[in-house]
């Protein structure tokens, strides 16, 4: 265990910085350019990933056999499964998530279900890994990780998205849900 507690009062406000200071500079027109889109994903793809060595800091834990491996273990594997499917279903399409780079709106596939489902994987993935450690601070943080990949995902749509596809993706966005499955006939 690293024993560093100023962890659980830094972490959650760099994330809460780096959401605010992204839609300051979203807003302002700032992230227009390739190099400052590419930076931003950068910068959110550290703090998203810093979460995975979370439970490794010291905090109290519990230790539930059928919490931590009969639950915690398949919501991590489907977590995982389903954030690693959207990206090969984006490459085998010939396009990408990477701001700067998407030329067109996928609506097909796991984009058919749902509009952010590697965010939405994401935050299943985490779910399982932290109660695989039986986290307690991190199973805390959870909730505001959620409602910044929510704002994070709607600063994308608003001020990315809908000005690079705009009509288009207007309508995507009133088909498909943000997070939720849209299960469409």
């Amino acid at each position: 265990m690293i024993n560093f507690q100023y962890i659980w009062i830094i972490y959650p406000r760099l994330l809460t910085i780096f959401i605010i200071i992204s839609y300051i500079l979203i807003r302002i027109g700032k992230l227009n350019n390739a190099i400052a889109q590419k930076l931003f994903v950068i910068i959110g793809t550290l703090l998203g990933f810093f979460m995975f060595a979370l439970p490794f800091f010291k905090q109290p834990t519990f230790s539930n056999i059928f919490i931590s491996y009969i639950i915690g273990i398949p919501i991590a594997l489907f977590g995982l499964i389903f954030r690693i499917y959207p990206m090969l279903y984006l490459k085998i399409h010939k396009t990408t998530t990477n701001l700067g780079e998407v030329k067109k709106v996928v609506d097909t596939g796991p984009y058919r279900i749902m509009r952010h489902p590697q965010y939405f994987a994401g935050i299943i993935l985490m779910l399982g890994w932290f109660l695989i450690w039986g986290a307690i601070y991190c199973l805390y943080l959870l909730p505001l990780f959620i409602f910044l990949t929510f704002i994070q995902a709607f600063v994308e749509e608003k001020y990315i998205l809908e000005k690079e596809f705009g009509k288009e993706y207007i309508e995507y966005m009133k088909t498909v849900k943000m997070f939720l499955p849209t299960f469409k006939k």
